[in-house]
């Protein structure tokens, strides 16, 4: 019998998005959506943060005023409800994907897991 793997992986596609921790994180986009000043700031949080990891990627450190604009701006960010919930609900629904993740490899860690064996 030869499965497709990727009509299931298509399935869990369809059947994520009627998941608690996805219609919770929907609920928190819309109500983050609604306010303009603080999707703004959650922007320009999420830019500072990808400058700073492309840089680091690089091989280059942010420079001391980079860290501390992007300390300035985490503050900022913890002080908004808004933003503070969709990223507690981004971070459920993450939790959810690591185990489905880990759930999918197992099988290759097993094979992993034989190969290093060490003899005795």
């Amino acid at each position: 019998m030869v499965v497709n793997i990727f009509d299931t992986a298509n399935e869990m596609s369809r059947q994520m998005v009627e998941t608690q921790e996805y219609q919770d994180l929907k609920v928190a986009v819309e109500e983050l959506m609604a306010d303009e000043a603080a999707v703004a700031l959650f922007r320009d949080f999420q830019k500072q943060q990808a400058e700073a990891q492309h840089k680091q990627m690089q091989g280059q450190q942010p420079s001391e005023d980079e860290i501390k604009a992007i300390q300035d701006m985490a503050k900022k960010v913890s002080a908004e409800a808004s933003i503070m919930k969709l990223m507690e609900q981004e971070k459920r629904l993450d939790q959810m994907i690591q185990q489905i993740n880990q759930n999918l490899t197992s099988p290759i860690q097993s094979l992993y897991n034989d190969l290093l064996k060490d003899p005795e």
